[in-house]
């Protein structure tokens, strides 16, 4: 049990700890997160299978993501705990230790009233004994490391907040339309793109949010894990769409453009007109007979309408049309246009107090670094033979003594 617990507490198991979370995060760099699944069956048709099983879909919120990180923060709580409870008093105790030390650097008295002026013009901290004199410096370095951990351990702590307590706003929006959230905040979707110039599947949205305040994120690329943000706000590709689009002209030269969703009906009087069914991504021939193709990965690549013709309140026939095609029923023109593909858009909004937090832990982090390596505690015991400097990194005041011992020397 006592190995167990040593084990649990020791820097070893956080590195462990920290390789293991880093490996699962690259994974969820890699693979979309919390995408629609017939998202991973096309992107990874011969992987698909593995990656549900694997939860690699949702890695950040998966059971082992999840279990490696409470064991981090447990790993960084007893760590901060036993370096804390070592720091009180620990002072003292080498400052009393370091009086009963024998110099180890000789030099002449005049040489080491040198050394004491120096020592009292750093602000070294003075304790007489009954033959030497300790002069201490930087005893809040020892706080250095604990700081670190705690800066770490805070650090996930507020990730995770960051990661679970936001509100999450699911939308879909047609390029060069905006969404408006219920603060006044609008997510204008600039253009939308399924293949890169090479032709591989790489779903991008390009947007804008501009918050209640008239703050601007301007225009920002987005995709799955690569989000779009501004304040409390993360933008999100997250799946996509393909609606038909029909362009309906009347007689007097007006005209308007319909985004068609199955079973929307087109009509100048009510009576008559367009029933639209759907738009599909391609059509096979065989044997003289058209067959339409119901699913495809990417773009359309030859579009097909499928519509009814409607007289006086009556379903007609079913009729077929590409983009391009016109026909004109109950007095308006309709014409078929190319299908317009559009984002799925996943909003994260995160509570205004996380963000701070994580400012916070940060502070916390780099003070300890900072403290860590600029502020290490060092003293120095004199007494009438000499000096020796004591600590955990002694270089730089051992580098300081002996630069004024050669300098009196060269007198």
């Amino acid at each position: 049990m006592d190995k167990l617990w040593k084990f649990l507490k020791s820097m070893k198991f956080g590195l462990i700890l920290l390789g293991l979370i880093c490996i699962i995060s690259v994974a969820g760099s890699l693979i979309p997160q919390n995408a629609e699944p017939m998202t991973y069956v096309r992107a990874y048709p011969d992987h698909y299978a593995l990656i549900f099983s694997l939860q690699l879909d949702h890695v950040f919120t998966s059971w082992y993501f999840v279990a490696v990180t409470l064991l981090l923060c447990l790993n960084l709580t007893l760590c901060s705990i036993i370096r804390f409870r070592k720091i009180p008093g620990s002072d003292e105790k080498e400052i009393e230790a370091a009086l009963r030390v024998p110099s180890v650097e000789k030099t002449d008295e005049k040489t080491l009233e040198e050394i004491r002026k120096y020592l009292r013009r750093i602000r070294c901290r003075e304790t007489a004994g009954e033959n030497a004199t300790v002069y201490s410096k930087n005893s809040f370095g020892r706080y250095g490391t604990f700081l670190v951990h705690l800066g770490i351990l805070l650090t996930v702590i507020f990730w995770a907040l960051a990661m679970y307590l936001p509100r999450i706003i699911d939308r879909a929006c047609m390029p060069k339309e905006s969404i408006f959230l219920d603060d006044g905040t609008e997510i204008y979707v600039d253009s939308f793109s399924i293949t890169d110039d090479e032709g591989h599947l790489d779903y991008k949205s390009v947007v804008n949010i501009i918050l209640p305040d008239g703050r601007e994120s301007g225009l920002k690329e987005t995709s799955v894990n690569h989000p779009a943000g501004i304040g409390r706000y993360k933008v999100y590709q997250q799946t996509y769409g393909t609606r038909g689009a029909i362009l309906v002209r009347d007689g007097e030269g007006h005209e308007d453009r319909f985004y068609v969703d199955s079973n929307d009906f087109l009509s100048k009087d009510g009576e008559n007109g367009l029933l639209y069914d759907n738009v599909y991504p391609d059509f096979k021939e065989e044997n003289g007979e058209m067959s339409l193709v119901t699913s495809t990965s990417g773009s359309y690549e030859n579009p097909v309408y499928v519509y009814m013709t409607v007289e006086e309140g009556q379903e007609k026939e079913v009729m077929l049309a590409f983009p391009g095609d016109k026909t004109e029923i109950g007095g308006l023109e309709y014409e078929f246009l190319d299908p317009v593909e559009y984002p799925g858009l996943r909003i994260k909004e995160s509570p205004h107090f996380v963000n701070a937090l994580l400012l916070l832990s940060f502070l916390i982090m780099t003070a300890g670094l900072y403290i860590t390596f600029f502020m290490q505690p060092v003293i120095v015991s004199v007494d009438q033979e000499g000096y020796t400097v004591l600590g955990s990194k002694p270089e730089g005041m051992r580098y300081e003594l002996k630069q004024i011992v050669r300098r009196n020397k060269e007198k």
